[in-house]
């Protein structure tokens, strides 16, 4: 399995999540931001280095971001549907990689 990271602006809540999604680039969902974090658009083979980077670019993000929606990380698989992801913590998403 392998997993991507990518910078989402969900629809129809406005909610920004660094998303860790199962599968290629086919795999995410279609509103991806355009890359400006390294990390971004990369696949992962190990889930660990994934939720690592997607914490990496959501503090980044967060730093740089003066919006309403803080940003935050999620992890799903779409199924090559569009599907948001719930946010979670950074705590539960490191959980997430060590039992996956």
């Amino acid at each position: 399995m392998t997993w991507t990271v990518t910078r989402q602006s969900q629809w129809p809540t406005g909610d920004n999540v660094v998303e860790v999604s199962a599968g290629g680039i086919d795999y995410t969902n279609p509103d991806a931001l355009v890359k400006h974090y390294d990390g971004e658009f990369e696949t992962f083979d190990n889930p660990i280095t994934a939720a690592e980077a997607a914490i990496s670019i959501c503090k980044q993000w967060r730093i740089d971001h003066k919006g309403k929606h803080r940003p935050t990380v999620g992890t799903g698989a779409t199924g090559g549907m569009t599907m948001p992801f719930e946010p979670t913590t950074f705590a539960a998403l490191r959980t997430w990689a060590k039992e996956t």
